[in-house]
């Protein structure tokens, strides 16, 4: 009992202390890179690559250890996002979001599908064109959030890409319908249906149990608002709010991203303005090291074998992803007459892609294994690949496109002293 009991209390003091590294690796790193004005998202995953696949330090098994806390970080994030979809911003703009989100969604799925299908069976380039729509909102929310982002595009981002997941999600489901239907030789119709199916029921899971649970705790904060120790309080609720649609979409097979956007986007359409303001600092200060850990490990569970495995495939699915969230959002802005900085530059500020795609990947392996081992490990593979390759860009390019835009400002020097819009910000709040 004491050799077990020893054991597992090895095992958990490794687990501490290669939590404690990853810390500080990531935390070293981000600092590095903000020093060449590149963003710290960047240099935590750099720093993830060298505690991952450069060095060996950190094996697949050790990284397994951390998994609640990437699923408790893209709670964090998808509440983030769904605190931005205030109705009442929304009135004017909510079909202007979803034109443009579908637009480049589906352009985006048509022109890697096409890139890819001279190169692959059509069955792998429709699950390639599904993927390649979702984008990553928590690079993007994490930049948004240190500089402060603030304007007609950033306004536009944040919706789009809390969108973008619920269509991406609709368009796999179908699309995989599609790819199986043609590889399978028998119960075509049955299997049609059941992928129909499935999404729809994840779906209503997501938007039954993250409205109840998000309904509750807007409620709750509403009641607090007046107290003294309501920042507290608030924070509280808020903790509470991601663990319980996290935790309860993945025991009931909902989405862990839609669900906790859902709980946010209640909660932020039931408290006033004064409360919300509260909420978003209060989660400001508590999430930078769940972020900085998320990225950290996410940056050591890529492979740079999977590169060299993914070949032209890879390169033409990133080729033709770009262009489509460029082409796609042009025109979508161009129907919706969007400011011109808008159209420029929304394109590239949808290039990151992480968590959601390796999830549709993953997805898309486990149900095609079983019928072609071959097409399945060249799906992962390529989606792998370019996971790599939009985590280390995307970032740089969304902190480009907002400062290009005029919604970020850069740190300036005047006489000696350092002044930045967010010192003059903070400093007209008080």
């Amino acid at each position: 009992m004491y050799l077990l009991n020893a054991g597992i209390n090895t095992e958990l003091s490794m687990i501490i202390c290669n939590l404690g590294i990853i810390i500080i690796m990531g935390y070293i790193f981000g600092k590095l890179f903000e020093l060449i004005k590149i963003p710290s998202v960047t240099g935590y995953l750099v720093a993830g690559l060298v505690l991952g696949p450069i060095s060996g330090f950190l094996n697949s098994s050790e990284l397994e250890s951390f998994q609640i806390i990437s699923d408790i970080a893209l709670g964090f994030i998808a509440f983030q996002v769904g605190n931005e979809l205030w109705f009442g911003k929304l009135k004017k703009s909510g079909t202007k979001i979803v034109v443009i989100t579908i637009i480049q969604a589906v352009l985006t799925t048509s022109i890697v599908i096409f890139a890819t299908s001279f190169v692959v069976d059509i069955s792998v380039a429709l699950m390639l064109g599904a993927v390649a729509a979702a984008t990553a909102p928590a690079p993007i929310m994490l930049i948004i959030k240190k500089y402060k982002a603030k304007g007609e595009l950033t306004d536009t981002i944040i919706p789009v890409v809390g969108l973008d997941d619920a269509v991406g999600v609709v368009m796999f489901s179908a699309l995989m319908s599609v790819s199986i239907a043609l590889l399978s030789t028998s119960s075509v119709s049955l299997n049609v249906i059941s992928m129909f199916k499935e999404p729809m029921i994840e779906i209503l899971l997501s938007i039954g149990i993250g409205g109840a649970i998000g309904l509750l705790s807007g409620l709750t904060i509403r009641r607090i608002q007046k107290e003294k120790d309501r920042g507290e309080q608030n924070l509280n609720i808020v903790v509470i709010t991601v663990l319980m649609t996290t935790g309860t979409a993945l025991l009931f097979g909902a989405s862990p991203i839609l669900t906790p956007m859902i709980a946010g986007t209640v909660v932020t359409n039931l408290i006033n303005k004064e409360c919300y303001i509260l909420e978003e600092e209060t989660i400001r200060f508590f999430i930078p090291p769940i972020m900085l850990v998320f990225f950290t490990v996410a940056g050591a569970q890529l492979d740079f074998k999977v590169v060299a495995s993914a070949g032209i495939v890879g390169i033409l699915y990133i080729l033709g992803r770009t262009i489509g969230k460029f082409v796609g959002s042009y025109i979508g802005c161009t129907i919706m007459k969007t400011p011109h900085h808008v159209r420029k530059y929304l394109g590239v500020s949808l290039l990151p892609q992480s968590g959601v795609a390796i999830g549709l990947s993953v997805a898309a392996y486990r149900v095609f294994s079983p019928l072609n081992l071959v097409f399945a490990e060249q799906i992962q593979n390529v989606i792998l690949a370019s996971v790599l390759f939009f985590a280390l860009t995307g970032p740089v390019l969304v902190k480009m496109a907002l400062t290009l835009s005029g919604e970020i400002k850069e740190t300036e020097k005047v006489i000696g002293k350092e002044s930045t819009v967010e010192w003059t910000n903070s400093k007209a709040l008080n």
